[in-house]
């Protein structure tokens, strides 16, 4: 019987660490499954927190059925979750898992569901879609590459803010390669960059001082150490510097829109 105390809030997070510390990650998921299967913390406004870091969990020690199953449950528990959003990790993980039809059949209904939503609702959308489709789970690098260049045009035409349009092309140019270049598009977010360059207000007082990022190469962990660089000298924040390692639960740094845990942070992302 679980005691009382660890309910009314439910405040598990002194505890998950020093079950960590005692018995590793399975530990923590029967910790977590223990006390997110009692009646008593069903209401507590914490319960979805507690329910997605048993998805973090699941998630990084591969059992992803579980995973999926616990993602589910988030969509019916938790009325802020964007549905949209956790049905597309749903697909990464199941393209995680091997089961890469399951994955796409999820992906081609969100992308429908993309393409009917409001042009002032697209670039959150695309956030979304480019989440799924950065670290390339399906193996179907020409897919994914169609699906980023598709959105960059949207971002172009919609005039998207150039840091998410910069983010998208770096993922589309990783993904790429030489073997689906497109010098025609390339062309065209370069003159979109040059012409809606970042400005801060210090930049605006005494004119520009730092290039904008540029695509290094198709190494992930390069690109992302070349990003964060650019963001870390040109950031307004008490020590013009990025909080790093950014929070799992924060919007991610590439500008994607997506929790960092969901993107950059993802395992599919950082195994590569």
């Amino acid at each position: 019987m679980l005691p009382d105390a660890l309910f009314k809030p439910l405040d598990l997070d002194d505890l998950l660490e020093k079950t960590f510390e005692e018995g590793g990650r399975p530990a923590v998921v029967d910790l977590l499954e223990s006390v997110l299967g009692d009646p008593r913390a069903e209401a507590d406004e914490a319960f979805a927190d507690y329910l997605d870091e048993l998805i973090e969990q699941l998630t990084e020690l591969e059992r992803f059925p579980e995973a999926i199953a616990a993602t589910y449950r988030l969509i019916e528990v938790d009325a802020e979750a964007l549905r949209a959003e956790e049905l597309g990790s749903i697909a990464q993980l199941h393209a995680l898992n091997g089961d890469l039809d399951t994955s796409r059949a999820l992906l081609l209904d969100l992308r429908a569901d993309h393409e009917t939503a409001a042009p002032q609702d697209r670039d959150l959308w695309h956030a979304l879609m480019n989440t799924l489709v950065m670290a390339d789970n399906l193996g179907d690098p020409a897919l994914a590459v169609a699906w980023l260049s598709e959105d960059l045009r949207t971002g172009l035409e919609l005039h998207w803010d150039p840091d998410l349009v910069q983010g998208i092309n770096g993922h589309r140019k990783r993904i790429a390669g030489s073997a689906f270049a497109d010098p025609k598009l390339d062309r065209q977010v370069e003159l979109y960059l040059e012409n809606n360059r970042f400005t801060s207000r210090t930049e605006e007082a005494e004119g520009p001082r730092h290039t904008r990022f540029s695509y290094p190469g198709t190494g992930k962990r390069e690109i992302e150490l070349g990003m964060r660089a650019d963001l870390n000298a040109r950031i307004d924040g008490p020590d013009g510097q990025i909080a790093w390692p950014p929070g799992r639960n924060d919007t991610c740094w590439c500008g994607s829109g997506a929790k960092y845990k969901k993107c950059c942070a993802a395992p599919s992302f950082l195994a590569g």
